[in-house]
């Protein structure tokens, strides 16, 4: 699930412009479900993160690592594995495979910054790099270029607005036509002390597959601050549609430098 892998720059988003500049994170994501079919699809997805933040905006590149058991092919986008049959192919076996995933470029601008510390409203391009190996079935071999709105507004007594909307047109492998998708996602952070917060989102995300389900999920997480600007987090998505995995866990470690 998308909510699972950007929860927490969500998270971080009252925190993560200050002194610093850079972050090197690592996480671990594990999805299970059966996506509108009658077998199921589970995986572990490890992405590797580094950003660089400057006054007007950030960058970021994830390298991610992939193991997943599925039958017939899987495509990524975003972090969501979404399973397709191509016409006319042959029947799907069930089979478990693993190596690197597609590499994402992601760049934020700022376009209006409530104070020193934070933002209200950026301007989000990504960028996925077809690196993952496409015959082991771990990504579709294509570019995909997605573009969206991330917002987030500073409310009273520690509680911070979140509403996020993305368009990704994804590209077509050969024999599987892809749609665009449309995501959008709305939730809240809630600071409970100085170095512990609390995210919730709701996402929904158009179905990339004509006919299939649209994705609809809930996400529940909390980041924990500790010395040496390391941050932990840890989260659990429920899927609320046949578009999504049935459940998600999340753990991961980001440290600002």
């Amino acid at each position: 699930m998308k909510a699972l892998l950007i929860s927490a720059l969500l998270a971080a988003a009252p925190a993560a412009l200050c002194a610093k500049d850079w972050r090197l994170g690592a996480a671990a994501v594990y999805e299970t479900g059966k996506y509108g079919t009658d077998t199921r699809v589970d995986t572990l997805y490890i992405p590797f993160t580094l950003t660089r933040y400057y006054r007007y905006g950030e960058v970021s590149v994830t390298a991610p690592w992939l193991r997943q058991s599925a039958s017939g092919v899987v495509s990524r986008v975003d972090g969501v594995p979404v399973r397709v049959r191509p016409r006319g192919g042959p029947a799907p076996v069930k089979r478990t495979e693993s190596g690197p995933g597609d590499l994402l470029l992601a760049g934020s601008l700022f376009l209006r910054r409530e104070g020193p510390d934070r933002f209200d409203l950026a301007l989000v391009g990504r960028l996925k790099l077809p690196t993952a190996d496409s015959g082991k079935g771990l990504g579709t071999g294509q570019m995909d270029e997605g573009v969206g709105l991330e917002f987030a507004k500073g409310l009273d007594a520690g509680w911070t607005l979140l509403l996020d909307g993305g368009y990704t047109i994804v590209g077509d492998p050969k024999n599987v036509d892809y749609n665009s998708q449309l995501s959008l996602a709305a939730g809240f952070h809630r600071r409970l002390d100085r170095a512990t917060g609390l995210t919730a989102l709701y996402e929904t995300r158009s179905a990339l597959v004509s006919g299939s389900p649209d994705a609809r999920d809930v996400y529940l997480g909390l980041s924990r601050d500790a010395a040496g600007g390391l941050r932990y987090s840890g989260g659990l998505a429920l899927g609320l549609s046949d578009g999504s995995p049935d459940l998600g866990l999340s753990a991961g470690v980001f440290r600002k430098f």
